[in-house]
């Protein structure tokens, strides 16, 4: 583990303004990244735009490599929760809709073309949902047999995988030309599920084998391997993969959870724990081997970015709390270098971080808000 970078943030004069989508004001503020070598380029700070409030139903979950986000957004007009897009462009959004008999559906992950995956309740079951601008909100099929599933990523085909579910257990499937197929359980496993997809239809997720759950690779010609865990540990769960076919998720063992990085050629390697923590998880990765997702510190949960130049760092700096909020969890980044993170405010954080080590209830939370941090070399 190396942290030899570190976040400073200089919080420039806030600006605040209402855009023209509902979305709240936003809050952009300027911060400085100090020493800090990435894949992609030099990175000399970042503007953190605060996407969401968390007590506003407005939750941008992924994003493309063009910066429009999806997720789910509350909406009095629509009596409920439904899958949206936001605009890279004014971030104006735009409700998605639910399938028949449904009042809610969330957006997974939404590609350059603009097509959205995701899920939609109907009056029976939660299903699977695929989203073009021509086709509208569609439900995609499950496989024979089964009631339920989920959508959970998008390639720039429109392939997508996630996972169909019934009375023969969760199996990890992929959806393409209009038809799913059911993706290979390791030996000795009774369920898979598919968290990612690239462009090449390589897919990741977990599958139970005989040794237990396993962080696994399904190749473009159908088969499925096992990526393994780290040392010492006994299951493992991949979260995605880049265009590159590097993939990232977390092993766990008795030791805790720790963020891996998987590659062809090299195999399974740990990313690493902020200073003070003791469990890690990455979540997700550009085709730059850019890796974001959350670690304990000695502070609490904190967002964080790995490069092999850097180590992992904690994207919190000595004066984040000068922005108000404390990041806990990086879950996206594009090929721009663009990160979806969320945050809680400073002091609400504190208090979560003080509870979560003794007996007494921690009340009501309020829900996590979500911020984009723009690179300011970004194209």
């Amino acid at each position: 583990m190396r942290t030899a970078a570190i976040i400073n943030f200089v919080l420039l004069p806030l600006k605040k303004f209402r855009p023209a989508c509902g979305l709240g004001a936003l809050v952009v503020a300027t911060v400085g990244w100090i020493s800090t070598e990435h894949a992609f380029g030099q990175t000399n700070g970042y503007v953190v735009t605060e996407l969401s409030r968390g007590d506003s139903g407005e939750v941008p979950y992924k994003l493309n490599n063009l910066g429009d986000f999806a997720g789910r957004l509350a909406g009095a007009a629509e009596h409920g929760t439904r899958a949206a897009i936001w605009n890279h462009s004014g971030f104006k959004s735009k409700h998605l809709g639910a399938l028949s008999g449904g009042e809610y559906s969330s957006a997974s992950d939404i590609n350059d073309a603009g097509q959205v995956a995701g899920v939609s309740n109907t009056s029976k079951a939660m299903l699977p949902f695929a989203w073009t601008t021509t086709g509208g909100l569609r439900r995609v099929p499950l496989l024979p047999g089964d009631t339920c599933g989920q959508a959970t990523a998008i390639n720039k085909y429109g392939h997508i995988v996630g996972y169909s579910s019934g009375p023969n257990g969760t199996k990890a499937s992929l959806w393409k030309g209009g038809t799913v197929r059911q993706l290979s359980t390791l030996s000795g496993g009774s369920y898979s599920s598919a968290r990612d997809v690239n462009n090449s239809d390589e897919v990741v997720g977990v599958s139970g084998s005989s040794d237990g759950e396993r962080a696994v690779l399904w190749t473009k010609s159908g088969g499925v391997r096992d990526l393994g865990t780290l040392p010492g540990d006994s299951s493992s769960e991949a979260m995605a993969i880049n265009n590159v076919g590097d993939v990232v998720g977390y092993s766990k063992g008795p030791s805790g959870m720790r963020a891996f990085l998987w590659t062809k050629g090299g195999g399974m390697e740990e990313v690493g724990i902020l200073p003070g923590g003791n469990s890690s998880r990455a979540l997700d990765i550009n085709d730059s081997d850019v890796v974001v997702g959350s670690s304990t510190s000695s502070s609490g949960d904190h967002a964080f970015v790995w490069t092999r130049q850097t180590g992992i760092v904690d994207l919190n700096g000595a004066d984040a709390l000068n922005l108000g909020m404390v990041f806990i969890e990086a879950h996206a980044i594009n090929s721009k270098g663009k990160i979806l993170v969320m945050g809680r405010n400073a002091e609400e954080a504190d208090m979560h971080s003080a509870t979560a080590h003794d007996a007494g209830e921690y009340c009501a939370p309020v829900p996590p808000s979500t911020f984009l941090l723009t690179p300011t070399n970004a194209p």
